[in-house]
């Protein structure tokens, strides 16, 4: 798996090879020199010191210093092209991933909670950089010296080879048992840092309600609890980790210990080895202890990156639920009239596994002809919203089918339909910048005459005159320096400036006061007669001019028609209206 996922992250620098040709080319005379250095006091000990020929040990001892001062000067220029490659990486992922996360559907991010995907496109990402930046300045070494410290080594002192082997051993199972219990623990332990995340975000977004309610002692147990979890999935590795380094260490030490013992032994004895070779000979038990340090040292970003790019990918491997059709159907925004018919539609929402799962609208059968106004009503989960989000296509039947003039909606581009549909939240979200911005979200080409109907339509004009910079006032992020009502009509007057030929609107007046609600809905029907509104309300009021009313209850229509024949015929609406407006505004002929 950490081979695969490896070699995909490499396609990113397949156009930049020629920069790890050359990064490669300098680790190799890194290592080099590194290796010519104990080689190099063998023969300053041997033919200088012992010898005491002067000039020998200047020549030689000029030969380690040029040898350094190569291995330093092309360390330096790996690390500053390791550094660009990583800061190179992680800036293409990040745009990938985040590419990608806008083209997925509502049902993609559904199973991807927000605080997941900002964990993965910043810690996940930076733990991949982490990881790409110490393989090209270390990593690559590692087989290099390990692989020369044999060679050398079995040409200047094959009687201690055994020696070597037996560290290599020893050194390579302690890395096994490091990997097999360490990489398991680093998926665990991202999954806790999203646990951690999702439990922050969700406590400080709603930290009013949690202040409201004095549940400060509740919230403050609940992310201890979280940060309880991580921290224990994040000691095992840790525990491994710091265990590792000691362990080679030791096994290092006993190794270049032994390496004197036996190879003085020989020099006593006469058998063989010289002084240098078994000092030479100990400096490269010490250069072998190197390239696995290196792996015990990146071996830990390696692993955690693996899970974190395993995580990446499963973001960027996503398919979108909602994909444009490969013939799609030639439909004019421009010319569309707006008729609209469910014919027996079901619907069921798709689980972790992408299976549906229950139906949350069952065999609804409507037809809305252009320019009529369709109010929807129902308690809470019958299916409203649900239901008018398979207009603009945020997710797809599982059975029957949407059409718009006639045009099943899934023969549509996206991009065609977002031009034909306009819809409108309950829950508004506004981006940081201008009102301007805000309003002109939709279409940045749109002129301020157009930009001004818009707002004044949605009752918006009234409180931005009150603001200095009018529409070039700043709004916050989220829009938290506006009232609720007025970042519901700002969001209403972004939906109306891109003229649908369908409005759809969500609940989208619940924070407005009832006068104001109707300046806005008489205005919407001055300034859109010919467009198709669907007007999903919880307040009777909000539907009761509407051209006809839909009573929904667990998924299905049960009722449909005006204010006054559904007040005349049915009860389920009788008591919705008389809860509503009381028994008194009936008999006042409010009908």
């Amino acid at each position: 798996m950490t081979i695969s996922n490896y070699k995909r992250l490499f396609t990113i620098f397949y156009g930049y090879r020629r920069w790890l040709l050359l990064s490669i080319i300098l680790n190799i005379i890194v290592a080099g020199g590194t290796l010519a250095i104990p080689a190099l006091s063998a023969a300053l000990i041997d033919y200088g010191i012992l010898t005491g020929d002067f000039e020998n040990v200047l020549d030689i001892g000029f030969l380690m210093l040029i040898a350094a001062i190569i291995a330093g000067i092309c360390q330096i220029a790996n690390a500053s092209i390791a550094v660009w490659f990583a800061g190179y990486c992680s800036h293409i992922l990040r745009k990938q991933t985040f590419e990608k996360i806008q083209t997925l559907s509502f049902g993609n991010i559904d199973r991807f909670r927000a605080s997941d995907l900002l964990v993965r496109l910043t810690t996940d990402i930076m733990n991949v950089k982490t990881a790409v930046m110490q393989s090209i300045m270390q990593l690559m070494q590692a087989p290099l010296l390990l692989i020369g410290t044999i060679i050398i080594l079995h040409f200047m002192a094959p009687s201690l080879m055994w020696i070597m082997i037996t560290l290599l051993i020893l050194l390579t199972i302690s890395l096994l048992i490091y990997f097999v219990i360490v990489e398991p623990a680093f998926s665990q332990k991202q999954k806790k840092i999203d646990g951690v995340n999702n439990a922050l975000r969700e406590t400080l977004t709603g930290i009013r309600v949690v202040k409201a309610f004095v549940r400060q002692n509740y919230e403050i147990e609940k992310f201890q609890n979280a940060t309880k979890e991580l921290r224990t999935a994040a000691l095992r590795p840790q525990h491994v980790m710091a265990y590792l380094m000691p362990a080679i260490i030791a096994i290092s030490i006993m190794g270049f210990g032994a390496v004197y013992y036996f190879g003085g032994m020989e020099v006593i004895t006469g058998t063989g080895l010289q002084i240098g070779n078994v000092t030479s000979a100990a400096q490269y038990i010490l250069i072998l202890m190197m390239p696995l340090l290196i792996i015990a040292i990146v071996l830990p970003f390696i692993t955690q990156a693996n899970a974190s790019l395993v995580r990446i990918f499963e973001v960027l491997d996503s398919t979108p639920e909602i994909r444009d059709p490969e013939n799609p159907a030639l439909l004019n925004p421009e010319t569309v009239k707006g008729r609209v018919v469910f014919e027996h539609v079901s619907l069921s929402y798709r689980n972790n596994a992408g299976e549906p799962e229950g139906e949350v609208l069952k065999d609804i059968n409507l037809v809305v002809n252009p320019g009529e106004t369709i109010g929807f009503l129902g308690a809470t989960g019958s299916g409203k919203s649900s239901l008018i989000s398979l207009i603009p296509r945020f997710y797809d039947v599982t059975e029957g089918k949407v059409t718009i003039d006639g045009v099943d909606v899934r023969d549509i581009t996206q991009s065609v339909l977002r031009k034909i549909v306009g819809i409108c939240l309950q829950e508004p979200v506004l981006f940081s910048g201008t009102i301007r911005d805000t309003i002109t979200f939709g279409n940045r080409e749109m002129t301020d005459d157009d930009m001004l109907v818009a707002s004044m339509a949605a009752d918006v004009d009234g409180f931005v005159k009150n603001i200095p910079e009018e529409y070039d006032g700043k709004v916050a992020r989220r829009g938290s320096n506006f009232s609720g009502g007025q970042r519901q009509r700002l969001a209403i007057a972004r939906s109306l400036a891109t003229k649908p030929k369908i409005l759809i609107m969500d609940d989208s007046t619940s924070a407005c006061d009832v006068a104001t609600e109707a300046r806005i809905q008489d205005a919407i029907v001055d300034m859109m007669k010919t467009a198709t509104k669907f007007i999903v309300a919880q307040r009777i009021s909000s539907v009761i001019t509407a051209d006809k009313i839909v009573l929904m209850e667990h998924g299905r229509i049960i009722a449909t028609g005006t204010h006054a024949e559904l007040l005349e015929s049915n009860a389920l609406y009788q008591e919705i209206y008389e809860s509503q407006l009381g028994r008194g505004f009936r008999a006042g002929g409010a009908s």
